[in-house]
């Protein structure tokens, strides 16, 4: 089945296979040490958090007018911009001599993250028959997971070798991510087709310079906008433990740079094995029933984070289960497959022309983030380590859940 299905794939998706693979590993590949970076470069706690609290603020200030660009001049620009972006930022990252160094590193990634992989999931739902729009999603991460899978211990070879877990041993992995990421950027210029969503647009409402316009008709036309808001509020607070999840587990649990590969190669792992089968049944039984099977595995993964006796366990149960806040690379065990189903649903839930602009209002939410990065940072100092990394959790079972569950299946 899945053959018959990659021969019928829109050119565009076979891109986008290829590219974001690079992407995702390069990306991926320092991902678990960039934390850790900072604090070798002399960052405390609160200036860690304050460096993702400064990125937040800068991205959901550009967020909006991106949003609209997306849908006046399509897709391909500016996911173009994004992925230069990213080689900006391996750059500066590569030569920091200090922690502060970061700061525009940090601003410019905020900007990139929702510049590449949001617009590629608008890509895909674009080019992907309705009934087969979570297998695609499931496969495209199936595939982007497979050179990942070598990421965590290829970083923790290359660190190893240039001295361990210091700025000497971790600099080299956003050297081999410089290369990467420019590779990406000549590959999605030269092969990748433009996206013709944006025409109807691009001839009435959008056509002149009117973003106030643009959005104000977003707001009124969308029921479940505010809904989808309120749960991507939920996840960007989320950034309370995110900075914080590689600290605790190195330096709180004392796991090394072999069980952090340990845990990344899980995580990848477990998305192998599910995300194409959990891809197929979402389009089969719906997006929600799929979300809701498997998210508490996420909260069991974070319970286990902050109680395991051991890092050995801590890296095999955050590794197959997953935990709020932890990025390993590939995602995050069994609890980022119900990410398909879940980013599936939210992009269905509105037209074509309009995705652009949704993620625009989306990415205001970032100063959400900011601000959590912020307050995580302050309880880390304070000693309330385990405040940090249950906070995120009780808001997603709270709210996030039972708001999740009023917007309509869009399967349907």
């Amino acid at each position: 089945m899945i053959s018959n299905f990659l021969k019928r794939l829109d050119k565009r998706f076979k891109v986008l296979l290829a590219a974001i693979s690079i992407q995702t590993w390069s990306t991926n590949l320092p991902s678990q040490y960039n934390q850790l970076y900072a604090t070798a470069l002399g960052a405390n706690p609160i200036e860690l958090g304050s460096l993702s609290s400064i990125g937040g603020v800068v991205s959901s200030i550009f967020s909006v007018p991106a949003g609209w660009f997306i849908d006046r001049y399509g897709v391909k620009k500016v996911l173009l911009l994004g992925l230069i972006l990213s080689v900006l930022v391996a750059s500066i990252y590569g030569c920091a001599s200090s922690w502060w160094m970061l700061i525009p590193a940090v601003i410019l990634m905020r900007l990139a993250i929702p510049l590449i992989m949001p617009l590629t999931d608008i890509i895909i739902i674009g080019v992907t028959d309705p009934k087969m729009r979570a297998l695609a999603m499931g496969l495209s991460r199936t595939i982007w997971a497979i050179p990942s899978l070598f990421a965590p211990f290829t970083a923790a070879v290359i660190v190893s070798s240039f001295g361990g877990i210091n700025v000497q041993g971790i600099r080299p992995l956003y050297f081999a991510q410089l290369i990467a990421y420019s590779l990406t950027v000549v590959f999605v210029a030269i092969m990748l087709e433009p996206l013709s969503t944006q025409k109807n647009m691009q001839q009435h409402s959008l056509k002149k310079f009117d973003i106030i316009r643009g959005y104000r008709e977003l707001i009124k036309s969308e029921k479940w906008l505010k809904h989808w808001l309120i749960i991507m509020t939920v996840l960007r607070l989320g950034s309370i433990s995110m900075p914080f999840a590689p600290l605790w587990i190195v330096e709180i649990k004392k796991a090394d740079q072999y069980l952090l590969g340990l845990l990344g190669t899980l995580s990848i792992g477990t998305s192998l094995l599910l995300q194409i089968p959990m891809g197929k049944l979402a389009d089969k039984i719906g997006r929600k029933k799929i979300f809701l099977m498997l998210r508490p595995f996420t909260y069991l993964g974070t319970l286990l984070l902050i109680w395991a006796p051991d890092p050995l366990t801590l890296a095999i149960a955050v590794g197959i289960l997953g935990a709020v806040g932890v990025m390993a690379p590939g995602g995050g065990g069994i609890g980022n497959v119900s990410f398909i189903p879940f980013i599936t649903m939210y992009w269905e839930s509105f037209p074509a022309e309009k995705r652009g602009r949704v993620q625009g209002i989306s990415g205001l939410l970032d100063v959400v983030g900011s601000f959590a990065s912020l307050l995580g940072g302050f309880l880390w100092q304070a000693g309330y380590m385990e405040l940090v990394l249950i906070i995120p959790l009780l808001a997603d079972a709270l709210i996030l859940v039972p708001t999740f569950m009023r917007i309509p299946e869009s399967l349907t």
